[in-house]
């Protein structure tokens, strides 16, 4: 009993390692704050900390929603975009004026409107306002935009650009830009392209251009800079924040902003909660992507092939009604490099891996991917037959059931019969032990050491003669922790299938359960599965005769169902269904065991 004991405890505690070890990664390590050039990291301290957003200029305020102007009112041809490959001026250093003074006069609004998209940008810095995805909502139900309330509170906006000269930099977010708009097909796609211009007269200039195909995610995006008159590779920024974050993240998932790159072939993620402020964190290396993403949703910039590079990604404190709040930022710099694309979207696994890209590397299914991968693309077979997830889940649970029956039947077929033989020699053990107690009272008497020893070990000898005469193998009732090792990496690949699945975000199954990706809101299911494994348990466990074993094992299910009160309720329907199915077979195998005992 001893031995199945620490058995148990040893099976529960690998289950929570793994645990801790695969949803909690690693933290990187640190890399020297150097640029590929050797030179030092543009200073992040040019980012103001507490500063406003864009403010209406002394010669006119921002225009009204209605007045403001889109991609759709221009006319004309095809404007000349640097930096972006096919337009008239795609050189890797376009020529930029600065020796004339090219600005707006008032602050403008600049609307891009798609079937995917709803941006807006400010000419103020050439920086994006908002990028909603109208596919998608938050918890108001409006379109998710994926431009964080912070950015504007700390004046960190994405696409925004710095170098190596905090009051360039400045200048270059602060001042207007001026806009021009078009839009044409290309390969039969609608195309909308805006560039933003300025130069200050006396060598300071800049051009930034947004190229956004109508009907996908991924657009294309370029800077060139030049300060005193020289081309400077510009830092290209996301931030400050990722996505709303209101509140529909809870529970052991909630979710937040993580700085990830694809580099040097690996994929590294780090999330804000293990960036300390005043400690940034940067990566150096080829890379291929890097940006920011959450659970669902991603924007990263690529350049054209895997270059060299560097990222740099910082914590921001920000106050706000009195409280304390930090929030990430991810900059990408890689010198001689003015053109990407930019992906800004879903992280679908179907969309991302569209992109031929790798961009499919955001969806880390960890160490079990080789379950997890395959899951997850059975989930999605099934829910094009079914229509809802809920179902699939339960279709998914039955059809792994399946596949494992022939070996748990067996498995759970020798545990009964070898607890019914633990059963039936229990009396003969008990006289055995009763016979040497009197031995060992004894040599205790007698204060004889080594006989005592001598008696325990003549027990043991017994105890296991008694074993081979019977044919008990005290091992064999252990297959509920086989079964259960079998089933962890199942139960994990799963986990990472519902946590990272965006086909499953705010997706109902029935009744109350309105979205599969977050606990069940009245903790029914819970509880239910804790009832059903208490019911398989005692089928289990009736036929154990150590009381000690038993109410351990009657222990499981209470602590379990603690455990899975905040986790995603399609895992809690996962848990469901593979217990009722696990009480409909442990009923065949006890009616098995005991058909072929009477016939005995």
């Amino acid at each position: 009993m001893e031995k199945r004991l620490v058995l148990a405890v040893l099976v529960s505690i690998v289950f929570f390692f793994l645990w801790s070890w695969l949803f909690n990664p690693a933290v990187p390590p640190q890399l020297p704050e150097k640029s590929i050039n050797g030179a030092e990291a543009p200073p992040i301290e040019s980012l103001p900390e507490g500063a406003t957003g864009p403010q209406p200029t002394a010669t006119g305020e921002a225009r009204p929603a209605d007045e403001r102007p889109s991609l759709t009112d221009a006319a004309g041809g095809v404007p000349s975009i640097p930096g972006i490959p096919g337009t008239a001026a795609g050189a890797a250093d376009p020529d930029i004026a600065t020796g004339v003074e090219i600005s707006a006069e008032v602050e403008e609004i600049i609307a891009i409107d798609t079937d995917l998209y709803a941006i807006r940008l400010s000419n103020r810095g050439a920086q994006v306002i908002s990028w909603k995805l109208l596919d998608y909502q938050n918890d108001d139900g409006q379109p998710l935009d994926l431009v964080s309330a912070a950015a504007a509170d700390l004046n960190i906006r994405p696409l925004q650009i710095l170098v190596d000269d905090p009051d360039a930099t400045t200048r270059l977010r602060d001042s207007l830009y001026r806009v021009e708009r078009r839009e044409h097909e290309m390969e039969g796609r609608r195309i909308l392209d805006v560039l933003f211009t300025y130069a200050d007269g006396h060598g300071l200039a800049a051009t930034k251009t947004l190229r956004i195909d109508a009907a996908g995610y991924l657009g294309e995006f370029g800077a060139a800079v030049r300060v005193a008159g020289r081309p400077v590779a510009p830092y290209v920024l996301w931030g400050a924040g990722f996505a709303a974050h209101t509140g529909l993240e809870k529970g052991y998932y909630a979710d937040g902003s993580w700085a990830v790159a694809e580099i040097n072939g690996d994929v590294e993620f780090k999330g804000q909660a293990q960036i300390e402020p005043g400690e940034p964190w940067g990566l150096t290396g080829n890379i291929a992507w890097a940006g920011m993403s959450d659970k669902y949703f991603a924007a990263v910039l690529l350049p054209d092939s895997p270059v060299p590079g560097r990222t740099h990604a910082e914590m921001h404190r920000l106050v706000r009604d009195g409280r304390e709040q930090f929030y990430l930022s991810m900059l990408l710099l890689i010198p001689g490099v003015n053109h990407y694309s930019v992906y800004v979207g879903p992280k679908d696994f179907d969309i991302l891996q569209a992109q031929n890209r790798g961009l499919n590397r955001l969806l880390d299914f960890g160490w079990f991917w080789f379950i997890a991968e395959p899951m997850f693309k059975a989930l999605k077979f099934l829910y094009r037959y079914v229509g809802n997830y809920g179902w699939a889940i339960v279709l998914l649970t039955i059809g792994i059931r399946l596949l494992l029956f022939a070996f748990m039947h067996k498995t759970q077929v020798n545990m009964k019969k070898m607890q019914d033989k633990m059963k039936n020699v229990q009396p003969k053990m008990k006289a055995l032990r009763e016979r040497f107690k009197k031995l060992e009272r004894k040599a205790v008497e007698k204060r004889d050491a080594g006989g005592r020893q001598k008696v325990r070990q003549q027990l043991n000898e017994e105890m296991m003669a008694l074993y081979r005469r019977e044919g008990v193998n005290p091992m064999g009732q252990m297959g509920g922790c086989l079964m259960l090792l079998l089933q962890m990496p199942i139960f994990l690949g799963f986990l990472k299938v519902l946590t990272l699945a965006i086909e499953l975000r705010k997706t109902p199954f029935i009744l109350w359960i309105d979205d599969l990706s977050q606990m069940d809101p009245w903790r029914v299911t819970p509880i239910i599965m804790g009832a059903t494994m208490l019911i398989q348990q005692m089928m289990t466990a009736s036929a154990i005769p150590d009381q000690t074993q038993r109410r351990m094992m009657y222990m499981m299910p209470v602590v379990f169902t603690f455990f899975m009160l905040n986790m995603p309720s399609g895992l809690v329907l996962y848990w469901l269904v593979n217990n009722l199915l696990a009480i409909g077979q442990q009923y065949l195998v006890n009616r098995q065991v005991e058909g072929e005992g009477k016939a005995a």
